[in-house]
């Protein structure tokens, strides 16, 4: 029988967390939260926490891929790091985009307004 260590059960709390916390943004329907952004979080954590709680699985996909014994842990470890990269960026994407639809927004608007007030002085001009 294997024994849990800290960090397997540091990562899979951390994993059901931002699983967690991706599942009520979804139900919640935030603007930034996707389809695509939430099943790609809940698949790329669960098996994180998957591996994690159980290391065997890596064993079996390096056995599986032919890979050594040291290789799994580093592709491991840059798998973390690449898609908490990864992540990070669509956030500051959406973001950017966020902030572009709303200025394009006030600018629309503030066209509108002008036309609107143009017609509106020509009207009382051309009344007097």
């Amino acid at each position: 029988m294997n024994t849990i260590t800290i960090y397997q059960i540091v990562l899979s709390i951390i994993a059901v967390v931002i699983i967690v916390q991706r599942t009520i943004r979804f139900v919640r329907r935030e603007k930034t939260q996707s389809l695509f952004k939430y099943l790609t979080f809940v698949i790329i954590w669960g098996g994180i926490a998957v591996v994690s709680i159980f290391p065997r699985v890596a064993h079996w996909i390096r056995r599986a891929f032919g890979f050594g014994e040291n290789f799994n842990t580093l592709i491991f470890i840059a798998f973390v790091i690449l898609f908490v990269l990864f992540f990070r960026m669509m956030s500051i994407i959406e973001r950017i985009e966020s902030q572009i639809t709303d200025i394009v927004r006030k600018e629309a608007l503030k066209d509108v307004h002008k036309s609107l007030s143009r017609k509106k002085f020509l009207k009382l001009v051309k009344k007097k």
